[in-house]
């Protein structure tokens, strides 16, 4: 007799419960009937593991007790259901073939893509429109093509780690997790639908499946200058150079920038209450959500460039900046990119750059001068420095490299000496 046959052969099984020992395998099985059918199902299966000493065959010994202790719990659960008439098969063995037998086959059919599909018909009522639009994309130009065919009891993490693998050869981590979001929305809703047991994300490490090019940030941090923002604003005029004098010497962002209204301006007290944006023309919370929520204050620039603008739309609009042109508020964040910002770069003969830099000009402005960095997240709407650290860490290192104390402490050195 082995040393498993012998460690199975004095554990005591309950009534309705068999051990089942195989070649690498232990696993534990329950009986019951249903239906007048007798049925049998595996519970657990446990790996034999290497039982070189006492105590390891004490612990697998442990384990497997363990073990009969869960499915005799599993079986007392289904009995009870079974007397009440609530016991449903597919709802504890959904991947049972006996689910056939007792006409629960409806899951058999049903397949990534059409989980999918009914996610697509309702993301628009769920989630918010630049959201929704993303989300979207994700679901018909990356996931449709590689899972739509895929019954969802048959996928697997090998499958998702292949797909995961395969864009990261042209694509960045970020982009990747976003892909994935509609696919663990719906694998999670098949979970509790009792589709699934398991989401075959939850088993996924994305750094383990992922080329280590793609782990690098795309992120990239490239200021303007003062020089160059005060060449870029001198090829500007009226509101669009209002627009982005504020955006140079606020940090906001332009979906902040054309959601902001005059309600949000106190010139009494000097500061801005960023607490809304707007996104394709929909007005909404900031991008970060309450903790995005700030006062940010209007430093001289600023000051001058608002009282500048109240010329143009303060009796108007509730809007501040209006496209100079429409006489109406910006629409989104492309509109003002093509009217705006992109003309005045070219005649400023500067570098082109994205509108967005001209948030990480204002933080780079503000390291240089040696501005507090708890102050500097505030008014850019981070929670602590961590974010600093992580995109402008160089910029902060070269700033305090140059800095010098602003204290004259040669009467203290005096009194001490």
């Amino acid at each position: 007799m082995s040393e498993i046959d012998e460690i199975i052969k004095n554990i005591e099984v309950p009534a309705g419960l068999e051990l089942r020992v195989l070649k690498s395998t232990v696993s534990c099985r329950i009986y019951f009937s249903y239906k007048g059918v007798k049925c049998r199902e595996t519970i657990t299966c446990r790996k034999i593991p290497k039982l070189e000493t006492p105590t390891h065959k004490k612990h697998f010994t442990n384990d497997i007790k363990k073990d009969i202790v869960y499915a005799d719990s599993k079986r007392g659960s289904i009995i009870y259901e079974i007397q009440r008439r609530t016991f449903k098969y597919s709802n504890h063995f959904p991947e049972s073939k006996r689910c056939t037998l007792f006409g629960e086959t409806y899951h058999d059919s049903v397949t990534v893509g059409d989980l999918l599909e009914e996610y697509l018909q309702k993301v628009d009522k769920l989630k918010e429109r630049s959201t929704a639009r993303n989300y979207k994309k994700a679901i018909t130009g990356q996931l449709m093509p590689y899972f739509r065919d895929t019954p969802v009891q048959e996928l697997k993490p090998k499958h998702i780690r292949e797909w995961m693998y395969n864009k990261s050869l042209s694509c960045k981590r970020k982009t990747i997790v976003n892909n994935l979001i509609p696919l663990k929305q719906i694998l999670k809703q098949a979970v509790a639908d009792k589709v699934i047991l398991r989401s075959p994300l939850d088993d996924i490490d994305i750094d383990q499946e992922i080329v280590k090019e793609a782990k690098e940030s795309e992120y990239e941090c490239d200021p303007f200058n003062i020089q160059e923002i005060e060449q870029i604003l001198s090829h500007m005029d009226g509101q669009v150079r209002n627009i982005f004098t504020t955006a140079f010497f606020t940090g906001m962002r332009t979906s902040e920038l054309i959601g902001l209204t005059w309600e949000k301006i106190n010139f009494r007290e000097g500061y801005i209450l960023v607490d809304q944006a707007k996104v394709d023309g929909v007005m909404k919370g900031t991008k970060t959500g309450k903790k995005g929520i700030r006062k940010v204050i209007m430093l001289e620039p600023v000051v001058k460039a608002l009282e500048d603008q109240a010329n143009y739309t303060l009796n108007q609009d509730a809007y501040v900046f209006h496209h100079p042109t429409q006489n109406k508020p910006w629409t989104n964040d492309k509109q003002l990119r093509m009217t705006g910002w992109m003309p005045a770069i070219k005649r400023s003969g500067i570098r082109y750059r994205n509108p967005y830099q001209t948030r990480h000009s204002f933080a780079c402005l503000m390291i240089a001068q040696n501005e507090n960095l708890f102050w500097l997240a505030g008014q850019l709407g981070h929670k602590g420095i961590e974010m600093l650290n992580r995109h402008y860490g160089a910029f902060i290192e070269q700033s305090g490299e140059r800095y010098q104390p602003k204290q004259n402490y040669s009467n203290v050195a005096k009194k001490i000496f």
